[in-house]
């Protein structure tokens, strides 16, 4: 294991889509560091820099990397209105961005740059690898793999009123007719809000995370209800994280996919998933949909879905298999 803590801090600003873009850039110090390879970090859905992707930046700058952490547009302490529009499309371009800042800086290796994703940022990372040339491996963690199943189970899983110490497989689940139509309740009230805000300019916001579990046959205000996610977003939410989103927002993350895009990539890419991550079959399709032979699914039921984005032990492992993928590619 390389020594931890190995790497200079630097606050950077990079342009994108004529916003500014907020971020960090942690870049290795051993000897070897002078034109390291770069790699950026982007998390889960709602995330800011300072939540999981912190927690392997660090950890791979340590392996050697160039890390970039950011916060997307209108989250945080980047530009961009309407504040906490969860785009999947714009963070991609962001990502996007953050390859430009790292292929200009004339201290990062601009033939070897990756990516990595933790949840959401996982499968957004493989769509981004799928058509960016300049992108020579990319590894996904724990993924929300973005198609309507995935969608529905999401909702539903807000509707599980869980409580520790409660095996989550054994509780009930809503039926998929109850998510279908949750699903429709809540890309409606997206559509609504939109069409406020293209008369008006009013943005409608609620919270994004409720600990209270969504009721099956009304849903809930929140964009994502329920005690398993508040669990981990709850302490969060005392830390600086703004718990709202425009909820117009449903309409550009229920409308996003990467199931076409993973299906054309072809670099080097490495999913870590497991059993008690989310929704497992997801993760399954879309890594037997990777067309390329250099691909490598690690599969860990040790750990559940949100372990998966701060837990020391799981992160420290996690960045393990990273960086010895990344070392394979050529």
């Amino acid at each position: 294991m390389p020594s931890h803590g190995q790497y200079t801090v630097e606050k950077v600003q990079y342009p994108s889509h004529g916003e500014t873009i907020a971020g960090v850039l942690f870049r290795p110090i051993n000897n070897n560091a002078t034109n390291p390879p770069g790699i950026v970090v982007t998390g889960p859905y709602s995330f800011m820099k300072e939540q999981a992707p912190l927690q392997y930046a660090t950890r791979l700058a340590d392996e050697g990397y160039a890390a970039l952490i950011f916060d997307p547009r209108t989250v945080g302490e980047s530009t961009g209105q309407p504040r906490r529009l969860e785009n999947p499309k714009m963070k991609n371009e962001d990502m996007v961005a953050g390859l430009d800042y790292l292929s200009g800086r004339g201290d990062v290796d601009a033939s070897r740059l990756f990516l990595v994703g933790i949840c959401q940022g996982g499968p957004q990372s493989l769509d981004v690898a799928s058509y960016d040339s300049r992108v020579v491996g990319v590894a996904s963690v724990t993924g929300y793999y973005r198609d309507h199943e995935t969608d529905i189970y999401m909702i539903c899983a807000g509707c599980v009123a869980w409580e520790p110490g409660v095996d989550i497989a054994a509780l009930k689940m809503p039926t998929a007719e109850q998510g279908e139509a949750l699903y429709k309740a809540r890309y409606e009230r997206a559509k609504q809000a939109r069409e406020l805000y293209e008369k008006t300019g009013q943005v409608v916001y609620q919270p994004l995370v409720d600990p209270k579990a969504a009721d099956p046959n009304t849903g809930s205000l929140a964009g994502l209800p329920g005690p398993v996610v508040w669990a981990w977003y709850g302490p969060w939410t005392m830390k600086g994280f703004e718990n709202r989103y425009a909820v117009m927002s449903d309409l550009d993350h229920f409308d996003y996919t990467t199931v076409p895009g993973v299906a054309k990539l072809e670099k080097p890419a490495l999913l870590i998933h497991g059993d008690n991550c989310m929704n497992a079959p997801a993760a399954k399709r879309h890594y037997e949909s990777i067309p390329t032979s250099q691909k490598k699914l690690i599969w860990k039921n040790e750990f559940s879905h949100f372990q998966h984005y701060e837990q020391p032990d799981c992160v420290d492992s996690n960045v393990g298999e990273i960086a010895a993928w990344f070392a394979e590619v050529k």
